[in-house]
């Protein structure tokens, strides 16, 4: 089974060649060097008009020589119990079919995690990631995970999880997918978002849940939270953010915003 596009033509182009060429641009244009050490991602899911430029920056960052890619995203429209795994062949967008990572999806499988159908048909917060994919690294294989549940304990579990399913696959990228804040002023966006930077720059994940008590917010809080987990379990000390910025800067339009994350996790700078 190749799961279809869902969201082509209305979060990014549905022309292949338009497609290549915008998110080259969003790479190229991002201005970043790609670090050999990072191991992890935060990537933002909107339309690429809005936070195409945060997610250029986060994938550029990256290492030039990913092959295996898993993908930790949340659902919108489905209810998904724990976390969902795509089992099939591959995803199509417009630039082609980017096929599954077989290996490492069988071993999600087999350690308990499910494939729920209807959670992957329309979800659009890790379709949205592919074409980054794509074009950064066309060799490469992806494994795709719906995190429904977003406690702290189920987000450690999942994170010990994908560590041993992606143990001894070399050249490994793990990216989990979120929005920040929504829907509220520029400044109010900005001191919310900053609660969850900082936590995550702390690589504490106990940090990062004081900032959702304390009214912080995060779409893909689960999945920020199981990959800070699976950097603290590999030992990757190193947590940054890459770029922040709204859909204001799109819009123009400050009176009612939503915030986007590029963040990374790694071992330490040059090894």
């Amino acid at each position: 089974m190749i799961r279809k596009p869902a969201v082509a033509g209305m979060f990014y182009p549905s022309d292949g060649k338009i497609l290549q060429e915008l998110v080259s641009s969003l790479l190229s244009g991002s201005g970043r060097e790609s670090d050999e050490s990072i191991t992890g991602i935060v990537s933002p899911h909107a339309g690429y008009v809005y936070s195409g430029a945060v997610a250029g920056a986060a994938f550029a960052s990256a290492p030039d020589n990913v092959k295996n890619v898993i993908v930790i995203a949340p659902p919108h429209r489905y209810p998904v119990t724990d976390a969902s795994v795509f089992d099939g062949e591959g995803y199509e967008t417009p630039l082609g079919i980017l096929p599954l990572q077989r290996e490492i999806t069988s071993r999600l499988l087999g350690a308990g995690l499910t494939f729920q159908p209807g959670a992957h048909r329309s979800e659009h917060s890790a379709e949205v990631q592919l074409p980054f994919i794509q074009v950064r690294w066309p060799d490469s294989s992806v494994a795709v995970i719906l995190q429904g549940s977003v406690s702290a304990d189920y987000s450690g579990q999942l994170a010990e999880i994908i560590s041993e399913a992606v143990r001894g696959f070399n050249n490994t990228l793990v990216i989990a997918s979120s929005d920040l804040s929504h829907y509220h002023s520029l400044a109010a966006a900005e001191k919310m978002d900053m609660k969850v930077i900082d936590a995550f720059v702390s690589g504490n994940p106990s940090n990062m849940e004081e900032a959702l008590a304390e009214g912080a917010e995060a779409c893909g809080i689960g999945p920020i939270l199981t990959l800070m987990n699976y950097a603290v379990i590999n030992k990757q000390t190193r947590f940054g953010e890459i770029m922040w910025e709204t859909s204001a800067a799109a819009s123009g339009d400050n009176s009612s915003v939503v915030g986007y994350f590029a963040g990374f996790c790694g071992g330490e700078a040059g090894k």
